[in-house]
């Protein structure tokens, strides 16, 4: 008996699709934005046409229910169901269509035959004919084309098999993320088979063309369909005159879910074979990481090197964590030849420290175990241990504040004399009060310091007892005003800063962690002119500022602020860093000026000034533009002047498009006072849909004394696959390129 319907009908049936096979994750990359977080790495790209573009999205249906639609179905004697006319078959948010399809409910196998099309789970796939068994959930799919929607990726397969729930093999593959008929590059592969279970592909005879020309062949490859796996990274290749041909190797160990490795043959032409290797940990409360690099007989130096770094971080309950921080190395030039980045080659210290920390609302707890290994200059002393307890009250206004700052550490050194301990104890007590227009705050504080020395040619036991007194206050006036039509809030605000130091002999205490302050404007408004407990300047002085802001009432932005100020003294500072430096007489400080406008939205422009009234002429001078309108376009500026450092530098970069596919990149730091160049980048970046690739130089030298160094870097990158050579965008956030 036969029944026929010659019109749309639905059905509920215990259809299995078998979806999850369906969506076998691309070879590539998941989908990458940009650094601003904003745009695609696909903006290049021709969206894809044709039925692998955008399908409509599947209709909603309950949960392991499938939903199946079309324009006639007849029903056969025996179990047997044939559909004709735009069948649609829905489970779980997944969609297969066709223009006919055959149902054996004995068997469980469904046949869909015509403009056969799957969406859904971020997988697009046309095929020629598709069958599956529903119980099994196993079928196979014949001419095969997919997209992955989220990586960008394109591909056709001669056939596709899906043994089970967890297994899937593809025959005749090919996979690109370049757009539909501008494949630039594409792999492709005699089989590939997907295990879901264990997480693993395996490809057999790949072979990757660019342009058309093989360039790459590998008669088996294995690697990850989501997150980490064991297996080659993509190499790197550098070049500079010192080191000659630089090439790594990368081998990535995924040990664990929360333990990896990454082991880097390098061969270095002028110098040796290098190993490097970093690992990293992740637990429930505490993350790390080890690098461990070692250099075998270089040829330049003459001996062996290595280098060593570790770093871990444990959080637990109730506001305590740990931090651990060790670095050494072989010698003293081994990170200015050697060094990962900028920050490393220019350490003069290595440090190594243990913190214990505990914070909460109100109290701080810091105790620290920390020394060095000295590179270059002299050693500083060691902190064996460092005890800080900080606590403070709510700032309430018009209320009572009272806050403690309080230390204990012994200091230790190899040679140098003395040694001991330092107590120091400061606690303040304030009263801040306020109005719509004005603040007033008065405070008391009292320092204590006491030393119990080894070694010391003057002594053995010292101590300090100051009070500091200080009155902090200041008014805001403010009106409305427009600048090119818009809505500006103009405020003007003058603060006084009255300071009461008593002068106390300090020549004999020990200077173990203590120097100068840098002169700038905030330091008008602290209360010790030094940056350290071993010496507590005396002062009598006023300290008087104006600021003025200019404020866009649209967004609440600061289109200006500018500030002006200097101190006036009542009394001439005794206390210096050393009995022999002579005492300050002056009757009151240089003028400092700070200045940061904000004309146009991504353009700042900031510039800081320091000006001796005596002398007239420019002490200190720091100016930067800096402007920004997107993540792939940036010019900055800037200017340094130091008259007693004999200081005088210029620092410009550039990161611009010169076309819709063509970057330009540039760095120049020279140093104005001795004519030299310091770093002079440039480079082209071209990037395609699905490919880029970056040539730079570089000259550089690591001080005024060294020769020029010319180093150039060649990258490819294949988007969705990985890079041969390093990242332009690495070399931005290592440093080379930015700065604060």
């Amino acid at each position: 008996m036969t029944h026929s319907q010659h019109r749309r009908c639905y059905a509920i049936v215990p259809l299995l699709l078998g979806c999850g096979l369906l969506c076998a994750p691309a070879m590539g990359s998941a989908s990458e934005i940009d650094s601003n977080g904003s745009q695609s790495r696909w903006a290049s790209c021709a969206p894809p046409s044709g039925i692998l573009a955008a399908p409509a999205p599947a209709s909603e249906t309950q949960p392991g229910q499938t939903a199946l639609s079309a324009e006639e179905v007849v029903s056969q004697a025996g179990g047997s169901s044939h559909f004709r006319g735009d069948v649609v078959i829905q489970r779980d948010g997944r969609t297969l269509q066709g223009d006919e399809a055959r149902y054996d409910q004995r068997s469980g196998e469904v046949s869909v035959e015509g403009n056969v099309l799957f969406h859904g789970g971020g997988l697009v796939m046309q095929g020629e004919r598709a069958s599956m068994m529903m119980e099994q959930q196993s079928g196979e799919f014949n001419g095969v084309a997919f997209h992955f929607t989220e990586q960008h990726a394109f591909g056709r397969a001669e056939s596709l098999t899906l043994s089970d729930a967890d297994h899937s093999t593809l025959k005749g593959v090919s996979y690109t993320t370049c757009s539909p008929g501008h494949e630039d590059w594409l792999l492709s592969a005699s089989e590939l088979q997907l295990d879901q279970q264990s997480n693993t592909g395996e490809a057999y005879h790949t072979v990757f063309r660019f342009k058309g020309v093989p360039i790459f062949y590998s008669p088996y490859l294995n690697f990850p369909l989501a997150g980490r796996k064991s297996g080659l990274l993509p190499p790197t290749l550098g070049s500079s005159e010192t080191d000659g041909t630089d090439v790594r190797l990368p081998l990535y160990w995924n040990i664990a879910p929360n333990y990896d490795a990454t082991l880097t043959p390098r061969s270095l032409s002028n110098r040796g074979p290098m190993l490097m290797s970093e690992f990293r940990f992740l637990g429930e409360h505490s993350e790390g990481e080890i690098q461990a690099d070692a250099l075998w007989d270089d040829k330049i130096y003459g001996d062996d090197r290595n280098y060593l770094a570790v770093d871990h971080r444990s959080a637990f309950a109730n506001g305590w964590s740990t931090t651990l921080t060790a670095r050494r190395a072989s010698d003293a030039l081994y990170l200015s030849d050697l060094g990962a980045d900028e920050s490393a080659t220019s350490s003069d210290q290595l440090e190594r420290r243990l913190d214990l920390n505990y914070r909460s609302d109100h109290w701080s707890f810091l105790a620290r175990a920390q020394g060095y290994q000295t590179l270059t200059g002299s050693e500083p002393y060691q902190r064996l241990p460092q005890l800080k307890l900080s606590g403070r009250s709510s700032a309430q206004p018009n209320q009572l504040h009272y806050r403690l700052d309080s230390e204990a550490v012994s200091f230790a050194h190899s040679t140098l004399i003395p040694t001991g301990t330092r107590l120091d104890f400061k606690p303040s007590l304030s009263l801040p009060l306020q109005g719509a227009a004005w603040y007033l705050k008065p405070s008391a504080a009292w320092r204590y310091t006491n030393y119990r020395l080894k070694d010391a040619t003057q002594g053995e036991q010292f101590s300090r007892s100051l009070p500091i007194l200080s009155l902090d206050s200041g008014l805001l006036f403010d009106r409305e005003t427009a600048i090119a039509g818009r809505p500006i809030t103009h405020t003007l605000e003058p603060r006084l800063f009255l300071l009461s130091v008593p002068y106390e002999e300090q020549g004999a205490l020990p200077l173990f962690d203590t120097g100068s302050s840098d002169a700038n404007f905030n330091q008008l408004f602290r209360d010790n002119r030094f940056n350290g407990a071993d010496r507590q300047g005396d002062s009598k002085q006023l300290s008087a500022a104006l600021t003025t802001r200019l404020l866009d009432q649209g967004n609440g932005s600061e289109r200006l602020r500018a500030s002006i100020g200097r101190s006036y003294y009542f009394a001439d500072r005794q206390v210096q860093l050393l009995a022999t430096d002579p005492v300050e007489t002056t009757p009151h400080s240089d003028i400092f000026a700070e200045l940061a406008l904000q004309p146009v939205e991504r353009l700042h422009l900031g510039l800081t000034a320091r000006y001796d009234t005596e002398s007239e002429r420019s002490e200190q001078l720091n100016g930067r533009l800096r402007y920004q309108p997107s993540a792939k376009q940036l010019l900055s500026l800037d200017y340094r002047y130091d008259e007693n450092e004999q200081l005088r530098q210029s620092d410009a970069l550039l990161f611009w498009p010169l076309a819709r596919q063509w970057q330009l990149l540039g760095r120049w730091r020279y140093d104005l006072a001795n004519t030299k160049s310091l770093d002079l980048l440039a480079g082209v970046e071209y990037e395609s849909c699905c490919w880029s690739v970056r040539l730079i130089g570089r000259n550089q030298r690591d001080s005024l004394s060294d020769e020029l160094e010319r180093s150039v870097y060649l990258t490819f990158e294949f988007k969705g696959l990985g890079s041969l050579g390093g990242r332009l965008e690495d070399a931005l956030e290592e440093g080379l390129l930015t700065y604060e």
